[in-house]
């Protein structure tokens, strides 16, 4: 198997998209879907992000560029005309975006399709404004906002140039505040009366021990107290739910796929802040298991300490990403307690009882993997428990077999359809604007290989840990297998039918959504592998002892070494700096401690045995 080795891999994957991409020195929009605002910003962010979140791949600075991220990117020119690729393409998506008054727009456009094939969307739905469209634009204008910065101060960044990419600069900045106020919008808090429909599937799913409902009711206001209470905080944009107090009644949190229907419209409070025409909301006010994990994943750009460190945010994009990171705390929170929901203290998990239940009764193998996400999520931010760790681990491995990943699949298996054609969601509110609409979800495989290396950098256990990066392996292998294979587009995502054997359906174009969720976990695989593991304590402890015994060894030979001899003290004098270097590395890097003591060791005894051999002939 081939291990995931990310930096060769990004590499590849920006030689595929830049050779489809850049043709007759022309930026080509679109894919497998006619380009909208979604995949066209998911287009950039496969360039974008890999160079601004790995230092390694940076492109702003010419000067700075790595000869391999110049060969892979070589379709758009060299080390200076690459950067102004990315800034005139990026300039190209703003102009698209942005009305004729100034208002940017977040259409899905063609990502959206009709719950009933048969049906056509209307004008107005192609135009409502959704989740996924805010989230990709905070994702792409945080990206920008950093590249551009660096790039406007470059030596090559003169003149009226300059000037065009600080103008691109402001425009980004204000693409970002007016996905940051539709973030907010499209935040929802549902009531649940326990003896309807929705409160009775939760309180199904939540029993897993078959205890008595009222102990249900009351374990969950007691495991949600510090939720409820604290969702007074979040007001900006959010229709309060007056009954919320109740504690006979049940209540979910998290966003809906668009602006939800009772969203009033936020006021911005620092003059000079326009972001143009808030859209009414159409969006059904309850939350919505995927559009909810993909508004964690952005918040936490908007909340990195790149973003801060980089100083990207102006005044009021703080106020708002305040607001945000308040709701995506109390979100964690709320699903974390609610896959571990145990009114016993000692019995299943939720989340352990696969597939997930959503309120409305849908369940899918999908929504295990969202809920197994949001926690692997609290557990990186609350540091979580390794017991917690090693319950979450199975459940990965055995949602990869269950799709089909770690296993081969059968004739006609129904599980097949997870990846091809993916997951239907429906978009509840949308039939206000015509028939119903809804989102096709194929990317089941990069999340599933995205948590699997998250949940790698959360263990201190080494055996736990390479299960995890084992099972990315897999997932990765998986993925490699779904490329495409036409001269076109070789190389980039998703041809699900070269994997299960349907060729009449095979990809020709590329899945940007597809080919960005893979970029994105190959960035968190990165990091992971970059990441310093939990200390092992027998490492320490006996990279301590061993240099403990060298220094005896040490001390023992400048003892009896005589000061006269300069070529043997100045050997003693390194080994003695090196096992200095050895103490000092016992905590942080106890493994290259125990290398030192063990070369130090073998340099001392090669030294005892010379002194023997001359005693020897001096007899």
């Amino acid at each position: 198997m081939d291990n995931i080795q990310p930096r060769r891999q990004l590499l590849e994957i920006w030689r595929s998209a830049a050779e489809y991409t850049m043709r007759d020195r022309k930026w080509r929009w679109g894919g497998q879907r006619e380009a909208n605002s979604i995949t066209d910003a998911e287009q950039l962010l496969c360039f974008l992000r890999p160079a601004t979140g790995i230092t390694v791949l940076r492109v702003e600075l010419p000067d700075d560029t790595a000869e391999d991220v110049l060969q892979s990117l070589r379709p758009f020119g060299d080390s200076v005309q690459v950067p102004r690729t990315l800034v005139l393409a990026l300039e190209q998506y703003l102009e698209k975006y942005t009305a004729s008054d100034g208002s940017p727009l977040f259409g899905g456009g063609s990502y959206c399709v009709p719950l009933d094939p048969n049906d056509q969307l209307t004008e107005a739905q192609h135009d409502t404004h959704i989740l996924l469209s805010y989230a990709s634009s905070v994702s792409l204008c945080l990206s920008a906002l950093g590249f551009l910065d660096v790039y406007a101060n470059a030596p090559t960044t003169k003149g009226q140039w300059r000037n065009r990419v600080i103008d691109i600069r402001e425009r980004t900045s204000t693409r970002l505040t007016a996905a940051l106020v539709g973030m907010l919008r499209g935040f929802t808090i549902n009531t649940l009366e326990p003896d309807s429909r929705e409160g009775r599937t939760l309180i199904e799913h939540l029993n897993q021990e078959k205890v008595a409902q009222r102990r249900i009711i009351e374990h969950f206001n007691e495991r949600m107290r510090s939720v409820r209470s604290r969702l007074s905080e979040a007001r900006m944009g959010v229709a309060r739910a007056e009954e919320l107090d109740n504690p006979n009644l049940l209540f979910e949190v998290g966003w809906t796929w668009g602006i939800a229907s009772d969203a009033p419209k936020i006021v911005l409070d620092v003059p000079g802040t326009e972001i143009g025409v808030q859209q009414d909301g159409v969006a059904l006010s309850a939350p919505y298991l995927y559009h909810t994990l993909v508004a964690l994943d952005s918040i936490d750009q908007l909340i990195s300490e790149r973003t801060r460190v980089l100083g990207l945010l102006n005044p009021q994009q703080e106020r708002l990403a305040n607001n945000l990171d308040t709701r995506r705390n109390l979100v964690q929170l709320y699903y974390s307690r609610l896959a571990r929901f145990d009114p016993t203290g000692g019995g299943r998990w939720p989340v352990e009882d696969l597939p997930w239940v959503t309120p409305d009764g849908v369940e899918s193998d999908y929504f295990s993997l969202l809920i197994c996400a949001v926690l692997i999520r609290d557990l990186r931010d609350r540091s979580g428990t390794e017991d917690t760790v090693r319950r979450v681990e199975p459940l990965l491995g055995e949602l990869a077999n269950r799709v089909r990943i770690t296993r081969r699949h059968l004739r006609d298996d129904p599980a097949v359809a997870m990846h091809s054609p993916g997951l239907l969601n429906a978009l509840d509110g949308s039939e206000k604007l015509g028939p119903t609409m809804a989102l096709r979800i194929p990317d089941f495989a990069p999340l599933l290989l995205k948590r699997s290396t998250q949940l790698a950098s959360l263990t201190g256990n080494a055996e736990v840990r390479d299960r995890m990066l084992g099972l990315s392996t897999e997932i990765w292998n998986h993925l490699t297998r779904r490329q495409i294979s036409d001269p076109d587009a070789r190389g980039l995502w998703d041809n699900p039918a070269r994997l299960f054997g349907r060729p009449a359906e095979e990809a020709v174009k590329p899945s940007w959504s597809f080919t960005a969720s893979v970029v994105d976990a190959l960035v968190t695989s990165a990091d992971t592998l970059v990441r310093r593991q939990t200390r092992a304590p027998i490492l320490s402890s006996t990279a301590t002892a061993m240099v403990s015994e060298a220094e005896y060894l040490l001390n023992q030979q400048m003892m009896t070494t005589p000061s006269l001899n300069s070529g043997l003290q100045s050997s003693l004098m390194e080994i003695r700096d090196s096992l200095q270097r050895a103490r000092d590395l016992i905590e942080d890097q106890p493994s290259t401690a125990i290398a030192l003591c063990v070369a130090a060791v073998t340099q001392l005894d090669k030294n005892a045995l010379a002194r023997q051999d001359v005693a020897g002939q001096g007899l």
